[in-house]
């Protein structure tokens, strides 16, 4: 059983608008998706790693990473990256140890 480890999940995904696919050559084919890394302890996410991205074309199957992406769907990744935001439950370990040592703190006075 893996106690402690990184995981992926999917934040954001949309067909890139008029980005041809250079294998095929189909118009708006193109899905973009961006994918954020969390830290887990016993699944439960702790911290939020980094985001990062690849593109798949829906005719031919072709999938590029980030460093192989042509130009105007790494223009698309980009624009997409800069609007999606972090899902808080990624950080949901985090506030409930803080809330339980908030909780253990205020009990002594109360």
């Amino acid at each position: 059983m893996i106690l402690a480890g990184k995981k992926n999940s999917e934040l954001s995904c949309k067909i890139a608008p008029e980005v041809v696919c250079p294998k095929c050559n189909t118009l708006n084919s193109t899905k973009v998706s961006i994918i954020g890394t969390y830290k887990h302890l016993l699944s439960i996410p702790f911290f939020a790693g980094k985001k990062f991205g690849k593109s798949d074309c829906e005719h031919c199957n072709q999938t590029y990473n980030l460093a192989e992406m042509p130009d105007p769907i790494k223009l698309a990744y980009y624009e997409l990256k800069e609007i999606t935001k972090t899902p808080l439950w990624f950080y949901v370990g985090s506030f409930s140890i803080k809330i339980l040592v908030l909780i253990k703190i205020f009990s002594r006075y109360f």
